[in-house]
């Protein structure tokens, strides 16, 4: 007879809550299928104490279903870190993330990346287009990416449009799926170039920065050129929104935090709601401020505290009508590009890099290249990029992230992070609990009086 033990990866809300139907109900939330449920408190309290005899047979299969209960001698996380290596391995999914340009027009005092002006060289924009292009023509790919990085990508629209053109045509003609996203900072943004990154260039999900109330942020995101960004971006942004002009394209505003404006979220947060940045189709996104090869250790703040006022905050952005993202609803099927054996990054000079926080970072620009296009034939893969050894590294304890209930979700957030001595845990690591809380309240619960 096969023993059921409960899952290692499911979180049970220490909270209750009453459903419509008065009954009493606690949130969990299976990481291993990214689903969130509820469970009564007579369930709960077995799960709690391992007595699963006490729960009845038809909520014990829907447990089993959702793997929040699973076989006693089952080696979950084998089964996790398989997965991944399957995901990370799988040569049908390609992914590139490419560097138009390597300058940037703002001096950000955190950033870690030192960035350079350089004049477009063609041959290297053909033979990154080349590289693609063979990706999708390789009758082993099923889908391909493209990250659009930089620096800042729009100093480089029309490179961008270039080979945007070239990819686009050819996962139609091939009846491969294509999907773009691109990180900016916000400020070369027009309404044509939304329409043109939409319609044109395929983009699926754009990052835009914005860290602070408009005086706040024109202090820490400086234009090189002393002219302020946010009443701009934030103009073109909100009027995209409210036209629906690019419902395809999700944006996510990006909020990077530190002790210099952690004071300053919540009126931010009423800006962009007056901005008209509360459509279903924007999320906001909060993001402590972390070491990018620099050292950011006087400005950063401390994980836990973090973690503890980015509930007040989502429950404010609730409030106010703006998205922001749910626990993880997919679980992931590897970590980022630098895990990824199919995903690399090209640089402006043709250099080619497993992890995109190597390219401009002083040093590692120089030993973190695995390859120059040049050395790559076709839709070969990259060559072995430092990181291709994580989960080996998670599988026998060498990285803490074995323990971890959220890995199937996480995966562990930043290899090259972690093996610099910082630990990049998602803020849902300290604050899962007030993540279910917030869940329960989008879904209509009640939470039980005390007493």
């Amino acid at each position: 007879m096969t023993t059921l033990v409960r899952s290692r990866y499911l979180l049970v809300s220490p909270h209750a809550y009453r459903g419509p139907d008065g009954r009493a109900v606690r949130m969990a939330y299976a990481t291993r299928r990214a689903r969130l449920f509820t469970v009564d408190e007579d369930t709960a309290a077995a799960l709690s104490s391992g007595d699963l005899a006490r729960i009845d047979e038809p909520e014990l299969t829907r447990l089993r279903s959702l793997q929040a209960v699973v076989d006693a001698d089952e080696d979950e996380l084998a089964g996790v870190l398989g997965g991944y290596r399957s995901g990370s391995t799988d040569p049908g999914a390609r992914g590139f993330t490419i560097m138009p340009t390597s300058y940037c027009n703002m001096a950000c005092d955190y950033c870690g990346q030192e960035h350079y002006k350089a004049a477009v060289d063609e041959r290297k924009v053909e033979r990154t287009t080349a590289r693609v292009l063979a990706a999708i023509a390789d009758p082993g790919t099923r889908s391909v990416s493209v990250t659009w990085f930089g620096g800042e990508p729009l100093l480089a629209l029309r490179v961008v449009r270039q080979m945007s053109h070239a990819f686009v045509a050819a996962a139609d003609a091939a009846g491969k799926p294509y999907s773009a996203r691109m990180p900016t900072n916000g400020s070369l943004l027009t309404a044509r170039t939304l329409r043109v990154l939409h319609d044109e260039c395929r983009l699926t999900a754009l990052e835009v920065t914005i860290d602070g109330p408009e005086k706040l942020h024109d202090q820490r995101r400086v234009k090189r050129n002393g002219i302020g960004s946010f009443h701009r971006t934030m103009a073109v942004l909100g009027q995209a929104v409210r036209e629906g002009a690019v419902p395809r394209t999700r944006i996510s505003i990006r909020v990077n935090v530190d002790v210099g404006n952690e004071d300053a979220v919540d009126d931010l947060l009423v800006d962009l709601a007056c901005c008209g940045l509360s459509g279903p189709t924007v999320e906001v996104n909060l993001m402590p401020v972390h070491s990018w090869g620099n050292d950011v250790s006087a400005v950063e703040v401390e994980a836990r505290r973090f973690a503890a006022r980015e509930i007040d905050w989502l429950r404010r952005a609730r409030l106010l009508g703006l998205g922001f993202a749910a626990p993880p609803k997919v679980v992931r099927r590897t970590t980022c590009r630098a895990t990824s054996t199919y995903g690399e990054i090209i640089d402006s000079a043709g250099r080619v890099y497993s992890c995109s926080e190597h390219p401009l970072v002083p040093g590692a620009r120089d030993t973190g290249v695995v390859a120059t296009l040049a050395d790559l034939a076709g839709s070969a893969p990259r060559p072995a990029g430092s990181y291709d050894d994580w989960y080996d590294q998670v599988g026998d304890a060498r990285q803490q992230c074995g323990r971890c209930p959220l890995l199937p979700v996480c995966g562990g957030a930043c290899p090259k992070l972690w093996r610099e001595g910082h630990v990049p845990c998602p803020s849902m690591r300290h604050n899962w609990a007030g993540r279910l809380d917030l869940e329960a309240e989008r879904s209509g619960l009640r939470p039980v009086e005390a007493g």
